[in-house]
């Protein structure tokens, strides 16, 4: 079952979301990974925390972090559109003290997390680049 942005298939759109169109496969980079690797499991994610990721190959780095809500977890890769900074400054905190948003901690954009869209801030109207996992028997796994 897929698991990611909220189970919007690709090209298609609910709750008013855009559907993301700007999405990193890990399985597609050679760092490793396969289709169907497990990246941690649900639980080892905090409801409302995010966890990062970072994966090197040669001079290429990959930053993502996978952000838990609920039964449901979103990944991006860690890259501001607007100032190409990492969004946090805290291990973990990716979310604006609501919970409602992402938030980039170098200029405050905020950015839907269904989708990545910036619905404020200098990068307004770009989108975060998606990272396509999966949420399969309690593991995060790479889609």
């Amino acid at each position: 079952m897929k698991k990611f942005l909220s189970d919007v298939g690709w090209g298609q759109s609910v709750l008013g979301f855009r559907p993301v169109t700007n999405v990193l496969q890990l399985s597609d980079l050679d760092i490793g990974f396969n289709k169907g690797d497990i990246l941690c499991s649900l639980s080892a994610i905090d409801d409302g925390s995010a966890k990062e990721f970072i994966y090197r190959n040669g001079n290429n780095i990959y930053d993502i972090f996978i952000q838990r809500q609920g039964e449901n977890a979103f990944a991006y890769t860690n890259v501001c559109p607007h100032a190409g900074t990492p969004l946090n400054m805290d291990e973990g905190r990716f979310m604006e003290k609501t919970g409602r948003y992402l938030i980039c901690h170098t200029h405050g954009a905020l950015f839907q997390l269904e989708d990545g869209f910036c619905v404020a801030g200098p990068c307004n109207g770009a989108s975060l680049t998606g990272v396509e996992i999966l949420v399969v028997d309690g593991n995060i796994t790479v889609g």
